[in-house]
């Protein structure tokens, strides 16, 4: 059966900008430097493509840190979620979490200053980007033989990077009038506001007439583990009988080391009846399912009071308008291929119940090879819980379970990881982890990392001097551009245009994104 594939491209456009931004981090003026592009639409792989350059997207704009320049360098990190191992303090997390669940545990158990990553989880380092796009291209629409011709481009990289093309094939030109008229560009409203639109739906409570007869009663924990102890005891006794061995000396055995993993702290039971229940739910955003539109004004009203208390924003920077522009709208194309995650690739809200009400909402993207982490938000009133670290173990525990549907989906991207600033550095504590080279876009462990960033807060961190930047040779006259409602290469633009002065801005783009995006990619021209 053939390899399925994403029939959605990607429509961008570069803004080049080399001056300095405040840093969130140093609190430094104008000493933040990154490369912005404005992502109309984009296909998931195309996304997983860039974020493997070091971008990153903060609503539709995508941006790249200059990491030579800029203050607080900030490097690409993500976990091998099924090499992943617990650290002591965050199994104390989720049994905190659990004990809170089981018996509602007093708030004064949380001690502050010992996780940091509670006030820093919301990946501040997000860039607002200083311009807006020249126009509306989100619901562009392509002719079918262009679209393609792009998603047959990988397979073709290497052929087209030994030959040189002809020059009638240098521009896509339709064969015939009809397919002219199909790849002419059509532009409509592709985003839908929710602002003031959905009212609250308040979840429904279930009737309490006592537990369910006809379902096997609860059971305490301790009383499950000693049961599994004493099976486990009776078979090894058995094993002892048959070789002919007293089953006395095997009770003075040591029981096997079975460690627990993180779904049997997730999964561990809880009493009978509960002081509370909390539900995970994971909506679809783009586009919006109605899970997510009834459920708007409320994730809303979370994200305000995280940033009033948390991050000291204003009311308007935190206001609906806001709100939807950073966490809702964003720029990548659902797809739900045959063989593929059952809610298929795209971006999700994972929403934090506690009983009935919302506490929290993690911001995910799930890409064909990773599940990235856009931002995490909570109820401040829940700090004690330590929720940021508790929704990272979940979201981990989530990619490990879409692995098991999709085997290439086992990372989990965590943003960026910035050394210079202590406070962000708990990211490194999920082990393993790995950092993306800024020089040859390989991945790093982090502990042979670290030693590097310990010398100098900019680093290569690829060791091996002969390594180099396989992505990094680009023919620019290959590069693919929207003009004027039709698709060519640069080349054909650059012919058409012998005035435009843009050379040395598309060469810089085709360095940023790679080979493999500058091949793939349309990159507007106005």
């Amino acid at each position: 059966m053939a390899e399925e594939g994403d029939p959605s491209f990607t429509v961008v456009e570069y803004m080049r900008d080399h001056s300095g931004y405040k840093c969130g981090y140093c609190k430094s003026d104008n000493t933040n430097f990154s490369h912005g592009m404005w992502a109309h639409r984009m296909a998931v792989g195309d996304y997983q493509d860039l974020i493997d350059r070091g971008w990153r997207r903060s609503g539709k704009y995508c941006y790249k840190p200059t990491m030579d320049r800029t203050c607080c360098p900030m490097y690409t990190i993500k976990c091998d979620t099924l090499e992943f191992k617990l650290s002591k303090s965050q199994k104390k997390i989720l049994k905190r979490i659990h004990r809170y669940l089981s018996h509602g545990a007093a708030k004064e158990e949380k001690v502050f200053g010992n996780d940091s990553s509670e006030s820093m989880q919301g990946n501040p380092e997000y860039v607002i980007p200083k311009f807006e796009a020249s126009q509306e291209l989100s619901s562009v629409s392509l002719c079918t033989n262009v679209v393609n011709m792009r998603k047959n481009l990988e397979s073709s990289a290497t052929e087209e990077k030994e030959s040189s093309l002809n020059s009638n094939k240098e521009y896509l030109t339709p064969g015939t009038e009809k397919d002219t008229n199909l790849c002419k560009a059509s532009v409509e409203s592709a985003s839908q506001d929710f602002i003031g639109e959905s009212p609250i739906l308040k979840p429904k409570k279930l009737a309490t007439t006592g537990p369910d007869p006809s379902r096997p009663p609860c059971r305490k924990a301790k009383d499950i583990r000693r049961e599994r102890k004493e099976a486990k005891l009776a078979k090894l006794a058995q094993e002892a009988l048959t070789r002919g061995e007293s089953p006395m000396e095997t009770k003075q055995c040591k029981m096997p080391n079975t460690q627990k993993v993180l779904e049997d702290f997730i999964s561990e039971p809880l009493p009978e009846n509960p002081a509370h229940t909390l539900e995970l739910k994971l909506v679809r955003v783009s586009p919006p399912e109605a899970a997510f539109r009834n459920t708007f004004n409320a994730s809303h009203a979370v994200f305000r009071n995280y940033q009033l208390q948390i991050h000291q924003d204003s009311e308007d920077e935190c206001d609906k308008k806001s709100f939807q522009g950073f966490l809702v709208d964003g720029p990548l194309s659902p797809w739900q291929p045959h063989i593929g995650p059952p809610q298929g690739y795209g971006a999700f809200h994972h929403q934090y119940w506690l009983d009935g009400r919302l506490i929290a909402v993690g911001v995910l993207d799930i890409l064909p090879h990773c599940l990235s982490s856009v931002y995490f938000y909570y109820d401040p009133e829940f700090s004690f819980l330590s929720l940021g670290t508790y929704a990272s173990l979940r979201e981990i525990a989530l990619t490990r379970e879409l692995q098991r549907r999709v085997p290439s989906l086992k990372w989990y991207y965590m943003g960026f990881y910035i050394h210079s600033c202590p406070k962000m550095r708990y990211k490194g504590r999920y082990n393993p982890s790995f950092l993306l080279c800024p020089e040859t876009y390989s991945w790093i462990p982090i502990e042979n990392a670290l030693p590097q960033l310990d010398a100098a807060k900019y680093s290569r961190l690829n060791e091996d001097a002969a390594a180099v930047d396989e992505n990094g040779q680009v023919d620019i006259s290959k590069i693919r551009v929207l003009y004027r409602q039709d698709l060519m290469r640069y080349g054909r633009y650059h012919a058409l245009n012998p005035g435009a002065d843009d050379e040395e801005e598309v060469r810089e783009y085709a360095t940023l994104v790679g080979a493999k995006c500058a091949y793939s990619l349309f990159l507007y021209r106005s």
